[in-house]
């Protein structure tokens, strides 16, 4: 019989302990799409070094077709790059979190192997729910920019304040494409635990999500916004304690009067690389508390809609 649903503290309390017990597998995990997306800037400032290079030597920018080409292909490759690695990331993540909330753990590797045996599939379901959220707005954008557009030019020459109009429409328009996407996403978000766990289609595991979000969705929303609020809390206090000890390993070379050539230009890129490595880590810790989320919540609703019990999913074939 349908059970009553968690409540939202039932819920949190039960994400954070997953997290506190199997940090170092969920964290594991999350490190690869974040290894991914500092590569990712890595390559960008790579690109963009050659146009920022004459800034710092305070000399014009040169751009050329070379440059123009550079950083096109770059953008283009990291875009493709992510949506690769987050694509495979989230069932992995995903398979961990369901075999730890029903007392199984698993390895690194027969996580990420999970992901790697259905990949096609699970690039297929990244690229549908990215359709499904943007190709609307898009298209809709598109016919909104293009009728203001059309009428502010029939009417500079007799209306020549009608250019005023034009901000206030973006900004609704923002707002609205901002509410479509996130009511989207609250129905989509159990679409990969439904693939990991019931080895369907993609195409089903989306119209799967449908059903089991019915009746949790403020609560996924609520969760997603008081995981962030905690993360970025802690974010700002990593912050805070690394440029207060950057202030004060400055402080103590200028009072021994170090030069600013080598020991500055060292603390200065060891302090980048510590806050990188926050930053990471970071990252890695958000997204393993989102992906654990899903995990719970998809376990929850299956019990509570359909009677169905938490079970271990069925080994990759």
């Amino acid at each position: 019989m349908p059970r009553r649903p968690p409540t939202f503290g039932q819920i949190l309390d039960r994400v954070f302990r997953l997290m506190r017990a199997n940090w170092r597998l969920f964290v594991g995990i999350a490190l690869v799409p974040g290894t991914g997306m500092i590569a990712y800037f890595g390559v960008m400032f790579a690109a963009l070094f050659p146009v920022l290079k004459p800034l710092f030597l305070q000399q014009p920018p040169h751009f050329s077709l070379t440059t123009i080409v550079w950083l096109s292909a770059a953008y283009i490759f990291g875009v493709i790059l992510m949506i690769v690695i987050c694509a495979l990331y989230e069932p992995a993540a995903v398979y961990a979190a369901l075999q730890a909330n029903v007392g199984t753990l698993v390895t690194f590797r027969k996580a990420w192997g999970v992901s790697w045996s259905k990949a096609g599939r699970y690039i297929w379901l990244a690229i549908l729910r990215m359709l499904i959220v943007l190709l609307p707005i898009l298209v809709f954008g598109a016919v909104i920019v293009g009728t203001v557009g059309l009428s502010i030019a029939r009417a500079m020459g007799s209306h020549p304040y009608v250019t005023m109009m034009f901000p206030p429409l973006f900004m609704l328009f923002y707002l609205g494409a901002m509410v479509y996407a996130v009511l989207v996403m609250l129905r989509l978000v159990l679409a990969v635990p439904a693939c990991v766990a019931e080895d369907v289609s993609a195409w089903k595991g989306l119209r799967r999500s449908n059903q089991l979000t019915y009746g949790a969705k403020g609560r996924i929303f609520l969760l997603f916004l008081l995981i962030y609020a905690i993360a970025y809390a802690a974010f700002l206090v990593a912050e805070v304690v690394i440029f207060f000890v950057g202030a004060i390993v400055a402080l103590v070379g200028m009072l021994l009067h170090l030069a600013m050539a080598p020991w500055g230009y060292i603390g200065i890129g060891v302090a980048a690389v510590v806050f990188i490595c926050a930053y990471l880590l970071w990252c890695a810790c958000i997204w393993a508390a989102y992906t654990t989320m899903f995990a719970v919540v998809y376990q929850d609703q299956r019990l509570h809609l359909e009677g169905v019990a938490a079970h271990a999913p069925a080994p990759a074939s």
